[in-house]
């Protein structure tokens, strides 16, 4: 009886080993990939005079939490959707075709042309596995926007009433315009990887009326890359030259370099 009971154990024992190699081997004949995505909601500037915005429609941290972001693989010779989930709902291991070209996509929020609320953040890669492997798949997200503030310096306030900045860039039909009402916001624009924003300045005196003296040039185009830092700095020369005028001075700091608007306006005008 002992005999038996051992013999009973040993066959056990073999069909248990039998079965875990099958499935190592199923396992290991697996193609697949594990998805690792980040995040990166920094806006590159080199700096400039004023302060920076101080109050924001939308929360950037929010953007940052990549278990947010939908998910989306599809083949990438014909574009057909394979899979699509937001990321924490993603499995760990996904198992794909070897030798199949994929392409991974990951987005989150909503894309405008010119918004203080909404920003679209997204990223890609296009990959493909080698048969039996596992591959990890990394890339980053990154906000597909120009992020734009206007600041105005303390003591403009004693020389002007208000310089509106309009914006547009070729996502916009028309312009958007900043100014004094909104100091403190920033002002998200939809962004290729390289974007021409159009400038122009409309400075009011202390009446509020439009101060356009003889040969003032009120526009400027700078070319800046996505995920870029417009800043516009404005402030009053109170440095009287001759003939008797007045200057404003705008700088537009983006991460390229800072260009300078210097405007000459005639004293008697600031002073109706």
């Amino acid at each position: 009886m002992k005999k038996l009971f051992s013999t009973i154990l040993l066959v056990c024992a073999l069909c248990f080993v039998a079965s875990c190699s099958k499935s190592d081997n199923t396992t290991s004949d697996k193609t697949q990939i594990v998805v690792d995505l980040k995040s990166d909601m920094s806006f590159k500037s080199s700096g400039g005079g004023g302060a920076s915005a101080v109050s924001r429609a939308i929360d950037e941290s929010v953007y940052s939490d990549i278990t947010n972001y939908t998910v989306k693989l599809t083949k990438a010779d014909t574009g057909e959707e394979v899979y699509s989930a937001v990321y924490r709902d993603w499995a760990l291991a996904y198992e794909v075709i070897p030798g199949q070209q994929y392409k991974l996509e990951a987005y989150y929020g909503e894309a405008s042309p010119a918004s203080y609320d909404n920003l679209y953040v997204y990223g890609s890669e296009t990959f493909s596995v080698q048969a039996g492997s596992i591959k990890k798949v990394g890339f980053q997200c990154k906000p597909q926007a120009i992020k734009v503030n206007v600041v105005y310096s303390d003591d403009f306030s004693e020389y002007f009433s208000d310089c509106i900045v309009s914006i547009k860039t070729k996502h916009m039909e028309t312009a958007t315009t900043m100014s004094v009402a909104e100091v403190g916001k920033d002002l998200y624009l939809q962004s290729d990887a390289q974007e021409t924003v159009e400038l122009a300045f409309d400075i009011k005196d202390k009446n509020g009326e439009s101060v356009s003296p003889e040969g003032f040039t009120n526009t400027k185009q700078v070319t800046v890359s996505s995920q870029t830092l417009l800043k516009i700095s404005i402030s009053p020369n109170v440095t009287e030259v001759e003939g008797g005028e007045f200057g404003i001075n705008i700088t537009v700091n983006t991460d390229v370099v800072d260009e300078d608007v210097n405007i000459e306006i005639p004293s008697d005008l600031l002073n109706n």
